[in-house]
């Protein structure tokens, strides 16, 4: 089995540097053409601004450049969702029928192994495990990491904060397994499920150098994240779309983090 693995990660690492090469050389071949090289000459400041967000040889190039459009992306996608959440009837029916048909089936030994897991999503709980992890990277002089960690905390608070403010959407009090107070929408344990523990599990995908390790992780997290998710809808304490809210408003703040601790990284931060 190790010998395959090795196989396996020897193909792919082939497979990434010879598309790497093809990649390089049409990008060659492209600034090399003549209505590059017109526009180059005609407007050089932009011609380089381009040729740097387009670049491999570092984050800051291509790999920035595809974070920031898909965390755009993202945030106008949040944007026509939470429209549609809020004045489509469709929508209100769907959440509305997802309530009331798990309420109707809720098994109690179920219910309560769900409340107890969702509670690592607690705002306790992820108080502590966040300062744990970034007294841990301060001490171990890994500055970036620790940055990214409070990037993801705060800014997922602060907008989860804003968010249940600036909508006030009520929660399905009528089959809740527990009382909440705050108002529903979005989910901030979806949230957080995302943002910060999608983040603890970016650490540990980096860890790893066998791709299987690799798959194993990035499984365990897509399980742990659609686990946190379930819970609250099967709780009654969020309707569907709060959850589905959560999950990008936290897939922004997981790759605004990923682009702060990457860039920071060449720096040589920590």
């Amino acid at each position: 089995m190790p010998d395959k693995d090795m196989q396996v990660s020897n193909t792919l690492n082939t497979l990434k540097r010879d598309t790497i090469i093809k990649i390089s050389d049409l990008y060659a071949k492209i600034l090399q053409s003549d209505i590059v090289l017109r526009f180059k000459k005609n407007h050089p400041g932009v011609f380089d601004f381009i040729v740097n967000r387009l670049s491999l040889k570092s984050f800051q190039g291509l790999p920035l450049t595809i974070l920031i459009i898909s965390i755009i992306s993202n945030i106008f996608l949040l944007f026509d969702f939470t429209e549609d959440t809020i004045n489509s009837k469709e929508f209100i029916a769907i959440d509305s029928y997802v309530a009331g048909y798990l309420y109707k089936y809720r098994s109690e030994p179920l219910a309560g192994a769900l409340y107890f897991i969702s509670g690592i999503c607690d705002t306790s709980s992820v108080a502590i495990i966040g300062a744990i992890f970034c007294i841990y990277f301060l001490v171990a002089k890994k500055f970036h990491l620790a940055i990214g960690i409070l990037i993801s905390l705060l800014g997922s608070g602060l907008s989860i904060y804003l968010g249940k403010n600036i909508f006030e959407i009520d929660r399905p009090r009528q089959y809740a397994y527990h009382h909440e107070n705050y108002f529903s929408f979005p989910s901030g344990h979806s949230t957080i499920a995302v943002a910060f523990y999608g983040l603890l599990f970016y650490f540990l995908l980096r860890h790893f150098t066998s791709v299987k390790a690799r798959i194993k992780v990035f499984i365990s997290a897509f399980i742990f994240c659609m686990l946190i998710g379930f819970s609250r809808i099967y709780l009654s304490v969020h309707y569907l779309s709060d959850v589905l809210a959560g999950y990008m408003l936290g897939l922004i703040w997981l790759l605004l983090s990923i682009s702060i601790i990457e860039w920071q990284k060449p720096k040589r931060i920590g």
